[in-house]
């Protein structure tokens, strides 16, 4: 039930008494989400419960909860649900990210700060995988945002997917410039291990131009221990599959190597070199413990 404020006297219904029994044992129905949405005064002392294939967010305004309010708030969806602090301060120990079926609640301290305390969900078994996110590629970038630090290996599919115009494809973390991005790959056709791009803001997935609008290039990498912090360079393994401008079948596999100073990977993203759009495609990110 969400806050309520009783006068002197006042008779409560039998459905009051109910919602209000539901509450006090932390029980009760949540107000159930598909989209992003912004938290609103009647939220204070209910329940939020997202559920989108999509990644979403939650947002926290100032001026709308007391000191003493909470909110409690469960990702049933496999897109990651991230605590947002709009106007509001939102502080944790924790990851404001919820991957499905992990929940948390937010505590209200002043009625402009916030603190998410985040519950231990229903994580992956060990070897498991958990699908966090699934993105349609639109537009000149897909972007892979608010990766959980909680698994050791992440992996990308991105299914039948090709550029609106001939084009390469390639891939940077974090957003980061500056840094050096290496790939190396071979290539069907070819006995030699080729090196053919070393750029300080991204790195080059493919050895030749993809064919445009064509629905059956596939991607598979592997980036383990990607929220490690240490000094090492990550190692990313890749396999294509598609069809060249040429119209002929080539397939590449190899590494991409990058210095990660000392930075988990939170975010990916994929673009091609010129700069064109994505005619097509889904994007499934899955995380594997």
């Amino acid at each position: 039930m969400a806050k309520q404020t009783f006068t002197t006297g006042q008779v409560l219904t039998a459905a009051q008494m109910t919602s209000l029994q539901q509450t006090a044992m932390c029980g009760g129905a949540a107000s159930a989400k598909t989209a992003s949405y912004t938290l609103v005064a009647a939220d204070a002392g209910g329940a939020i419960s997202m559920n989108s294939a999509t990644s979403t967010t939650i947002t926290v305004n100032t001026a709308l909860f007391a000191a003493g309010d909470t909110v409690f708030i469960t990702n049933l969806g496999a897109g990651i649900c991230t605590i947002t602090a709009g106007t509001a301060t939102v502080n944790s120990s924790a990851s404001l990210a919820l991957a499905q079926y992990e929940s948390g609640f937010l505590d209200f301290t002043t009625t402009s700060a916030a603190i998410f305390v985040k519950g231990s969900g229903a994580a992956a078994a060990s070897g498991g995988m958990t699908l966090i996110s699934t993105t349609a590629c639109t537009g000149t970038s897909v972007v892979l945002s608010s990766i959980p630090g909680t698994y050791t290996n992440l992996q990308v599919i991105i299914d039948n997917f090709a550029p609106s115009a001939a084009a390469k494809l390639e891939a940077r973390y974090n957003g980061q410039g500056g840094t050096t991005h290496q790939s190396a790959y071979f290539s069907l056709g070819s006995t030699t291990f080729l090196n053919p791009t070393s750029k300080t803001s991204q790195a080059r997935l493919t050895d030749a131009n993809l064919r445009a609008s064509n629905n059956e290039t596939r991607l598979f990498m592997n980036i383990p221990y990607y929220s490690s912090t240490d000094n090492q360079k990550k190692l990313t393994q890749f396999q294509l599959a598609g069809q060249n401008t040429s119209n002929q079948d080539t397939q590449s596999m190899g590494y991409i190597m990058y210095q990660q100073n000392n930075t988990a990977i939170t975010q990916l993203e994929f673009f091609w070199d010129t700069g064109t759009t994505f005619a097509s495609g889904t994007a499934y990110l899955w995380g594997i413990k």
